[in-house]
């Protein structure tokens, strides 16, 4: 039996590399880069090596028929590799643990894109299943049922044990200084190979106690910000807060012209009222990330981005501003354009103190913009939910769908042609299905705020994006225009992790710009400007502001505005920022 385990053992050797190099190639889309991968990280080929080895090991020994387990680990594995392929193509990252829990919503909103079949797939897939059905000439071995076990038990720790041994060994994107910007999760999974990189996001979810954290810490932090003699007197306006849905300025693309102004309406109301932009952790998905920030004051930079607040983090005792506002006598709302469950929105928003919660499911024939729930029809059913519900003052959190990605389909309701040299005709048509549908947002807005001018209980009105839209693979075409550099410093990410927002008012609050902020701090903000000063910590952000205007995985940017690494944060700024997780920690209840 052990010569047949031998030859078994070293067929599997040659053949998880067979295999290895079909989905690695695949997540590279290039068959012969991968050659250049092993000479320049030998180490991080040969453990991807050893851990598909040792996975083919464990199915052989477990299964009776050596030929059935190698199908399965392969198939998993390649399976795992072409959604990662796609995911890439689409959004320009590659699968992460954290998009496992999202497999429900990737498989929902996938309906809506064209994803086609790519001839890298192919070979790499056919390829693949050629060297797995190689492995039915291995013959069975004649083993108990309990030696199965105990070698699958033993496969099983070695593959467990020589992964974490890997994660550690070979670099990982946290630990590199951010000013050199030489590993990005993306380039981690291309470096590091695809098994070591997932596992690495693995290690990385794991969140840390701060520095130097202690409950009576933070109470000490805090103690400063609670105001004894709150304004029980500010004016308690309705506060209606939207999330568009990719919101982007894209007159800010250079070289491109519109035949109208996409979001004429919106930049008008920025120069009258108050504006800004906010930094945000995510692009081009993970909405909620956005706007779990907005409502809760918490960053999720301290605990992954690629970590789900909504579904990991947030609980019933999650502190946020709409149980703020309840405390207040506010009714609070949440209008959605698209499913409940999308995102666990349906508990999140339960834990978030928000009362009412009303999505594409619960409205009646809807009008429709590509397919979505239009934003006309979302500002119709806030307009119904105020004038149901005028004897409290209302909170209602809106998050538009219309705007989604891909832009491949052809929209043009608006009529807005768009021109500019050197595009391509797909190219041209996502920019002209995108700017016709922000002008949608913009219309929508406009009519949202023509209502309220003509209420007269005080009424602010918040607009802001979730993230910049993906317009292209990977970054494409914002390289393209020149609007990147492409090599995604500070400079780059600073542009590509920001979306604009506005705040209307109809009572006569000063206008003003609040430049560049973090999303995290948005919500403090806004109860700021209406003159809400009884929560410690929403005043804790106000003064933070002063010190660190955006902070994130991608930038920093100090109090004059200026970009900055976290190593290049002084002394201050850190302890500024270490102070803010601590308290966030103990906000989160993680101790």
């Amino acid at each position: 039996m052990k010569k047949e385990f031998y030859k078994m053992g070293i067929l599997l050797l040659i053949l998880s590399y067979s295999i290895l190099y079909c989905g690695e190639a695949l997540l590279r889309q290039n068959f012969l880069g991968i050659f250049r991968w092993m000479m320049e990280y030998p180490l991080s080929f040969f453990i991807n090596w050893m851990l598909l080895w040792l996975l083919l090991l464990g199915a052989c020994v477990l299964c009776k028929k050596p030929g059935r387990g190698v199908l399965i680990v392969g198939c998993i594995y390649m399976t795992f590799c072409v959604i990662s392929f796609y995911k890439f193509i689409i959004s320009g990252e590659y699968l992460t643990p954290a998009d496992l829990i999202l497999a429900g919503e990737a498989a929902s909103i996938s309906k809506e894109m064209n994803i086609q079949l790519e001839r890298h797939v192919v070979i790499g897939v056919l390829l693949s299943l050629i060297s797995m059905l190689a492995a039915y000439r291995c013959k069975p071995l004649s083993l108990r049922r309990k030696q199965r076990m105990v070698g699958g038990v033993l496969f099983g720790t070695l593959f467990f044990t020589t992964a974490i041994i890997g994660a550690k060994v070979c670099t990982s994107h946290e630990e590199v200084p951010k000013e050199e910007k030489s590993l990005t999760i993306n380039k981690q999974y291309n470096d590091n190979g695809f098994m070591i990189g997932f596992t690495q996001e693995v290690v990385d979810l794991i969140i840390e106690k701060p520095e130097g954290y202690s409950e009576d810490t933070v109470k000490n932090l805090l103690m400063p910000y609670k105001v004894d003699n709150p304004n029980n007197h500010f004016a308690k306006p309705n506060i209606i807060m939207i999330m568009s849905e990719s919101l982007f300025d894209l007159t800010n693309l250079p070289g491109i012209s519109y035949s109208e102004n996409p979001l004429a309406y919106f930049q008008n109301y920025g120069e009258n009222y108050v504006s800004g932009s906010i930094a945000t952790e995510v692009y081009g998905g993970r909405t909620c990330q956005t706007e779990y920030e907005v409502l809760t004051g918490h960053s999720v930079y301290f605990t992954d981005p690629q970590n789900i607040a909504y579904m990991k983090l947030v609980n019933e005792h999650t502190p946020s501003i709409p149980k703020l506002l309840q405390e207040e006598g506010y009714k609070t709302f949440a209008v959605h354009g698209y499913e409940k469950a999308f995102f666990s929105r349906d508990e999140a928003y339960k834990d978030l103190g928000i009362e009412t919660f009303i999505a594409s499911e619960d409205l009646i024939d809807p009008t429709l913009a590509r397919d979505y729930v239009s934003d006309d029809a979302l500002v119709d059913k806030v307009i119904e939910l105020y004038e149901n519900n005028q004897n409290e003052p209302l909170f209602c959190h809106v998050v538009t769908m219309q705007n989604h990605m891909p832009y491949t389909d052809i929209y043009t309701a608006n009529g807005i042609h768009v021109e500019g040299d050197n595009l391509t005709a797909e190219e041209k048509s996502r920019l002209t299905t995108y700017a016709n549908g922000v002008k949608d947002s913009d219309k929508a807005l406009h009519k949202l705020i023509a209502y309220f001018e003509q209420v007269e209980e005080p009424t602010i009105i918040v607009m802001y994006g979730d993230h910049l839209p993906a317009l292209d693979e990977n970054y494409a075409l914002y390289e393209k225009l020149d609007y990147i550099e492409g090599n995604f410093d500070e400079a780059d990410c600073y542009k590509l992790y920001q979306t604009p927002f506005i705040m209307w008012n109809n009572y006569n609050l000063p206008a003003k710009s609040m430049g560049v902020i973090d999303a995290s701090y948005l919500g403090s903000q806004m109860l700021h400007y209406i003159g809400y000063d009884k929560d410690p910590y929403m005043n804790y952000l106000i003064e933070v502001n002063k010190h660190l205007k955006a902070y994130g995985q991608n930038f920093q940017i100090d109090q004059d505005g200026k970009l900055k690494s976290l190593e290049a944060l002084s002394k201050l700024e850190q302890s500024v920022l270490n102070n803010l997780w601590m308290i966030q920690y103990n906000r989160l209840a993680l101790d």
